[in-house]
């Protein structure tokens, strides 16, 4: 599994240092230009969309059959699932940090005045964004090729965004008793605690995912 990680890293150096010089350079950008770019989007911005390089990794795999000969060194099928998944959680937490430098640049250029505690507090809820991302794509790439995955991909988040859209406009119709009760339980966690769920929810799906990912990966026919 070692080799596999130096290989995606070294991957990354190749393809995403690019990336992620044009990510933060548009993201400083319209920061710099547009006074309403808060830096918090810069940090959002960068964090989950590099973190979605890691799907473009399985695409170079299975490249010219690449499947088959990564498949003839000493690795299973387990272990590069095992892989894949602590690559992309390596590189959401990069991505984090790059991303927070690059928001802390900006927030210094603005002259925004953001505690240290508040500013590293609610950024970290990116990380669990990305997470969740990543919990979507990466069984939808390994079930599918590139371009049946980019439909299902899109299709996936459109179906999230309908019920999210949906459980908001029943929520007008929730009885006024609970939607207190609702209100009353996320005020009662803080700021801390709505974080440590987040992070509970995001590493669930995380662990769904993985488990879908190894039973794919199973069944897969090279």
């Amino acid at each position: 599994m070692k080799g596999l990680l130096i290989k995606d890293i070294r991957l990354m150096k190749s393809q995403g240092v690019l990336l992620l010089a044009i990510l933060i350079l548009a993201a400083l950008f319209l920061g710099v230009v547009s006074s309403d770019v808060e830096p918090f989007f810069v940090v959002a911005y960068i964090t989950i969309f590099l973190s979605i390089f890691v799907a473009s990794t399985i695409s170079y795999d299975e490249y010219d059959n690449g499947y088959l000969f990564l498949m003839t060194l000493p690795t299973t099928r387990k272990k590069y699932i095992n892989e894949k998944y602590i690559f992309g959680i390596l590189i959401s937490i990069f991505a984090w940090c790059v991303g927070m430098t690059a928001g802390t640049a900006l927030m210094i250029a603005q002259s925004a005045k953001t505690g240290a505690g508040e500013w590293i507090g609610a950024n970290l809820i990116y990380i669990c964004i990305a997470w969740v991302f990543m919990s979507i794509m990466m069984p939808l790439r390994f079930k599918f090729d590139s371009e049946k995955a980019r439909y299902a991909n899109i299709i996936m988040f459109a179906l999230i965004a309908a019920v999210a859209y949906g459980i908001s406009r029943l929520s007008q119709y929730a009885p006024e008793n609970i939607l207190r009760n609702v209100s009353g339980f996320f005020n009662s966690l803080g700021n801390n605690g709505i974080l440590a769920l987040c992070a509970v929810a995001a590493a669930a799906a995380l662990l769904i995912s993985y488990i879908c990912s190894q039973r794919i990966m199973a069944k897969k026919e090279f």
